[in-house]
């Protein structure tokens, strides 16, 4: 199993295969009256509670070191519903020529340095980059703003790293979310981080328009930030001594989320390190976490090349309570499925450039990629109120994300097919399912329109 990493400020992040050590731990699925025969028949023990329903999930060991035999012994058992490896997440980078591409692009970024400003931003100050960028523009968002007044409504819930409680940007917007790695409340990003680091982090708040330098922090992360802060990142947190080789990405698609609906609440769920690493038990817990404590929408900026029952059920858990689920199609440039992006009733997201074609390192094809957004060199926030560029449909995926936040608070009652259906009016891009978003076309569209569909789950062709 792979995961296709998304990419953030210079660098794309997309997926490779990942070796994978015998598994130790397992998803089960079964029902509560069949649990505890199961677990003594096979020698198995429940390490937590993933999902409590009609037939609950559990995270459970086995005491045999044979686990490839644990596995086909138990999905055998007609009381288990469901039985896989947890296997380890990451979340690897891409190498070679597209990073060499990549770290060309940020003379983009450079030059929206000399001539930024102050502005307002639904009651805070950020720099005029962020608001008026390039992605903005090609999928018309002002233009849809002055003509229709959505803002974005309910809560979008984002499966990711994390995000920064205290970036002035964000505060205002963010609402309880939990952080899976730790199984603990909270999600702070700043949790990965020494101490000392972290601290020195959140004190260095520099004024906006200082940062007039963009730094490569690692493979994946060009961040804009002043002299005073940037030994901190540069220096301190170098991927190289530290291995938190995505720290931030989480901030940095809740940014793109607020960019699109600046007032829908977000719900960060931490489920996976700064050092890119997951398991399969943590995301599907943070579904089923985000499907019950109301989210409207998930986000999900990962991607897996073999599709997993567990996850599956998941999300049609989610989707069966309304729940809008979006995914990044991966970072590829290939033809091919990845989950759960390609799953039924999800909506796949693609990168497209600042030429307004698809991106060479997007994924591509009926079967993945249901809508197309823009993914090179987007202005987004980044930890201790700083800002950063991004490329990969990591952050296309929060920008279709954040326009199902327009798209509820013009129809409360929508489901996710008919998010699908007002998204739709889309510029055609080959391969790209629907194409490119038009968010003028769609909301002007679904606001003088007489009436709403209530269709659900739609999958646009996949």
């Amino acid at each position: 199993m792979r995961i296709l990493h998304k990419l953030f400020s210079i660098g794309v992040l997309c997926a490779f295969g990942l070796p994978l050590a015998a598994q130790s731990t397992f998803i089960l699925t079964v029902s509560p009256s069949n649990v505890q025969t199961v677990l003594t028949s096979h020698g198995l023990t429940i390490i937590k509670e993933i999902h409590d329903g009609t037939n609950c999930v559990y995270l459970v060991s086995s005491a045999s070191s044979d686990a490839a035999g644990v596995e086909v012994e138990v999905e055998k058992d007609l009381l288990v519903a469901g039985f896989e490896p947890n296997q380890n997440i990451g979340l690897p980078e891409l190498s070679g020529a597209t990073q060499s591409n990549m770290t060309q692009s940020t003379a983009a970024v450079t030059d929206t340095l000399p001539g930024r400003t102050l502005v307002n931003f639904f009651g805070n100050t950020v720099p005029s980059n962020y608001v008026t960028q390039t992605a903005t523009g090609i999928i018309r968002l002002d233009d849809a703003r002055n003509a229709t007044l959505l803002t974005g409504a309910g809560v979008v819930a984002i499966i990711d790293t994390g995000a920064d409680p205290y970036h002035p940007a964000l505060a205002g917007v963010l609402v309880g979310g939990y952080d899976f790695t730790r199984d603990t409340n909270g999600f702070s990003e700043l949790a990965d981080l020494d101490p000392t680091t972290a601290a020195a982090l959140q004190q260095s708040m520099s004024p906006i328009l200082t940062s007039q330098n963009v730094y490569i922090l690692n493979s994946f992360t060009a961040a804009i930030l002043d002299q005073s802060m940037s030994p901190i990142l540069t220096q301190s947190m170098s991927p190289i001594l530290t291995g938190l080789t995505d720290f931030g990405h989480g901030t940095m698609v809740a940014g793109v989320v607020h960019l699109i609906a600046p007032t829908a609440k977000i719900m960060p769920l931490k489920a996976f390190r700064a050092d890119g690493t997951s398991n399969l038990s943590d995301i599907v817990n943070a579904i089923y976490y985000a499907a019950d404590h109301g989210a409207n929408i998930i986000s999900m900026s990962f991607s897996m090349s073999q599709s997993s029952p567990g996850l599956q059920t998941a999300i049609q858990y989610a989707l069966n309570k309304n729940v809008t689920l979006v995914a990044s199609a991966g970072n590829d440039g290939q033809k091919t499925l990845v989950y759960p992006a390609s799953y039924g009733g999800v909506e796949g997201i693609g990168s497209t450039s600042n030429t307004d074609v698809r991106s060479t390192f997007s994924n591509y094809g009926s079967g993945v990629t249901l809508f197309a957004a823009p993914g090179e060199g987007v202005i987004t926030t980044y930890p201790g109120g700083n800002y950063a560029a991004a490329w990969g449909t990591s952050f296309s995926a929060p920008m279709v994300a954040g326009s199902a936040a327009l798209v509820l608070q013009a129809r409360p009652a929508s489901k996710p097919g008919d998010v699908t259906n007002a998204l739709s009016k889309a510029k055609q891009i080959s391969d790209m399912g629907y194409g490119r978003i038009d968010l003028y076309q769609a909301l002007t569209n679904l606001l003088s329109s007489a009436t709403g569909t209530s269709g659900g789950g739609t999958s646009g062709g996949k």
